[in-house]
């Protein structure tokens, strides 16, 4: 029984408790007779009890507060005995019921204290009595003994009975318990309705969707041919619900589950094939036109060779240069289609970050930079030459961005069973609405650009099991930062 229900429940007993004396104490005695003026002293004391134990529940322990109640009644009984016939009274009768209450509060334990107490209080109660009566002493004894035969009797009996009550209820509610944890941790919704339309149970939360999985439920119990699955789209999630009905057609049971990471990951499947097909076909075309490409721009370095009009040479020369661009798309185009790793080896971080950074400077434009580095060296198993061609992607379009006397930032650290590399520069940033697009084949915001560079960067990375992502502010710099496993 939760704690809450067995305060309230104690509080009501301790309420209900002067309440009882008084109607026991005035049904007891004639309606034609004067109350006796003990009668009203016995009643006060009960409602003073009362009003102190409800003070003192805020400070003791509910079991405390059930055993100083029934052990203040042992007395209180005691005056009733001798305010109403001594040795001849019928109220020791009163014991046998606050033993029962007793063992219904404090289980077993309580009931055999509760008539232990009640037994030794009587004992001396019947002592007291006996002075000053004509009773002898045998009968004062004999009267004692069968009470507290019957206090200890109906003890045992109560006792052995709320023992099993208390065993069931732990037992049912260990079980409640568990259902009701499973159920609240299930990462499906769980509504049940009768045939009344009553929710019994759902641990679906109030909205839109719970509305909606309701009116499905509710119509799927009423009519046959209403559809025992339906798919749901709210707020851009993907739901499917699954009813079937139980209880002999008397209720339903409905089943929600989100698939939208699902449809993420069949999309993003999707993608990836695609994609993939995408570099296979132009890794086909690239071999195909490099070829005659390669003749195309050796006859007109022959043809310039040979013809001096200055009137056509700056086309010689044009188409020199755009065979040439032509060229670089082709091998942009083969990176892109071979990105899987054609060999691996153990090999250091720091290596492959130093070699970029010489390719980087090798080929770009000179710009008075700074390049700061901070190394945690760390070794990964990596395809040296495609891990640096992926890392001089990051470092050419960092390298672009960047003013004179601006800095670009290195650094590579372990965490956990992962390495990362992070390249931060200081340039103008990415567009909001660019971040998602950059690793997009074909996507450039550069004059003459493939859009290949940062999807072969990409390719190249997770082909390692790693991971990259961007973040970015306008006006203040943008970071790469890739993840790979550790060797």
């Amino acid at each position: 029984m939760a704690y809450a229900e067995r305060l309230s429940k104690t509080k009501g007993l301790i309420i209900l408790h002067p309440l009882l004396v008084t109607l026991i104490l005035l049904a007891s005695y004639p309606i034609t007779h004067s109350i006796p003026t003990e009668f009203w002293y016995i009643i006060l004391t009960s409602f003073i009890a009362a009003i102190l134990l409800l003070l003192l529940q805020q400070w003791f322990d509910e079991p405390v507060i059930l055993y100083l109640l029934f052990l203040l009644d042992i007395p209180l009984i005691g005056l009733m005995i001798h305010y109403t016939g001594g040795l001849e009274s019928m109220f020791p009768l009163l014991y046998l019921l606050l033993i029962i209450l007793s063992s219904i509060y404090l289980y077993r334990r309580g009931a055999y204290i509760i008539a232990l107490s009640a037994a030794a209080f009587f004992i001396a109660l019947l002592l007291v009595e006996a002075r000053g009566s004509t009773y002898p002493i045998r009968v004062v004894m004999y009267r004692f003994y069968i009470f507290t035969l019957l206090f200890l009797l109906t003890a045992i009996m109560s006792g052995v009975l709320s023992a099993r009550y208390q065993r069931r209820t732990e037992e049912a509610k260990r079980l409640r318990l568990t259902t009701e944890e499973i159920i609240k941790n299930l990462p499906s919704g769980i509504i049940t309705v009768d045939d009344r339309g009553d929710v019994i149970y759902t641990n679906i939360t109030e909205g839109s969707i719970r509305s909606k999985v309701y009116m499905h439920i509710s119509k799927f119990l009423k009519h046959t041919d209403t559809p025992s699955s339906i798919e749901l789209k709210i707020a851009k999630r993907y739901y499917v619900f699954s009813c079937a009905r139980i209880y002999n057609s008397k209720a339903a049971l409905g089943v929600l589950q989100d698939l939208t990471n699902f449809r993420r990951l069949q999309e993003a499947s999707r993608i990836s094939k695609q994609t993939k097909l995408l570099a296979e076909l132009g890794g086909s075309l690239a071999h195909e036109i490099r070829n005659p490409l390669s003749s195309i721009k050796g006859s007109l370095e022959v043809i310039r060779e040979t013809e001096k009009k200055k009137n056509v040479l700056p086309f010689i020369d044009m188409a020199i240069k755009e065979s040439s661009r032509l060229n670089d798309i082709v091998t942009d185009f083969l990176n892109f289609a071979q990105f899987t790793p054609i060999k691996r080896n153990r090999v250091a971080i720091s290596e492959v970050i130093s070699e970029a950074l010489i390719d980087t400077m090798r080929g770009a434009a000179q710009k008075e930079l700074e390049i700061r580095r901070k190394d945690n060296n760390f070794f990964v198993l990596a395809d040296l030459n495609k891990l640096k061609s992926s890392f001089t992607n990051i470092l050419n379009n960092a390298y672009e961005v960047s003013k004179r006397g601006h800095v670009i930032e290195i650094r590579s650290y372990k965490n956990k069973r992962e390495g990362i590399v992070e390249f931060r520069d200081s340039g103008d940033g990415i567009p909001k609405k660019y971040l998602k697009k950059i690793f997009f084949p074909f996507f450039t915001t550069k004059k003459g650009g493939t859009g290949l560079g940062l999807a072969i960067t990409k390719n190249i990375i997770e082909a390692h099991h790693g991971k990259i992502e961007v973040k970015s502010k306008s006006g203040k710099g943008t970071t790469f930062i890739v993840r790979l496993p550790l060797a």
